[in-house]
Order: C-alpha cells, then structure tokens, then sequence
C-alpha cells in the first residue's frame, strides 16, 4: 500500500490497516528524538513497533493506530520521565539511551506532548539514523 499524498512516496507494511497512518494527520519524520535501547549501536531489535513488542497488550481504540509506530521521546527528560511512571522503572537499569535525527525516508509521524510515533515505511532502518549514545551526567 503506498501513499502518494506526502512529499514522498511511501510504502507501508502488508500489516498496516487500510487508513493508518493516513487518518493520523502525520507529517514527514524530522527532528531529534531519543529512545531506550538495548545495545548501543542499537540494532532493528531496539525498533520494533509497540504491538510487535507486546503483541498480547490489549489497545484501546484510540490506540490502536499508534501501535503500528514507534514509540520516541523530544527530550531526554520526557524519556525519563515517562520510564520514571513504569511500576518498575528498574526494568529499564541496563538500557542505555540513543538519540538522532528522523529523517522523512523512515516514514511518518505525529508529535503529541513530546512523545512522538514514527511509522516506519517498508525497508526503513531506524537503528541507522538513531544511534548516538547519550551519556548521563
């Protein structure tokens, strides 16, 4: 399925539902997002979409269209922040922090309050682009 409406041409993933991402108002990728990761370089493992990581999670409606995404941060402290609320943020301890530029040939997104949902067009390879280690002070 391909999308002809955007600057590019994009081809989407067999398992993407007939209107996502199109009925998301999303835009071209761009701009510097961070993401936990679980080897720096990361690898495609680290880029999975939210439904393939969790394919027994239940959505709720609204959600559904961002399960076909993945999932990224516009600040380092919104990462936190977000791992922070988890009922076990230690489950995050030997994850390390990554962060790069989305470029539009990755696919689309959507920026809601500093979280935003990438959906990655066939062939695309995030772990390319978002790879620069974050070292903490």
């Amino acid at each position: 399925m391909s999308q002809k409406g955007l600057k590019l041409d994009y081809t989407w993933p067999a398992d993407f539902p007939e209107d996502i991402p199109e009925s998301c108002d999303p835009i071209p990728a761009e701009g510097k997002v961070y993401r936990l990761v679980r080897t720096v370089p990361p690898t495609e493992v680290d880029f999975q979409k939210h439904r393939d990581e969790h394919p027994d999670y239940v959505y709720v409606t609204k959600d559904k269209p961002l399960s076909y995404g993945i999932s990224f941060f516009t600040t380092l402290s919104k990462l936190k922040r977000k791992t922070g609320n988890y009922p076990a943020p230690e489950q995050y301890e030997s994850w390390q922090t990554v962060c790069g530029e989305l470029v539009p040939e990755l696919g689309v997104i959507k920026i809601d309050s500093g979280h935003v949902t990438l959906w990655a067009q066939e062939g695309a390879l995030p772990h390319q682009y978002i790879r620069e280690e974050v070292k903490e002070a």
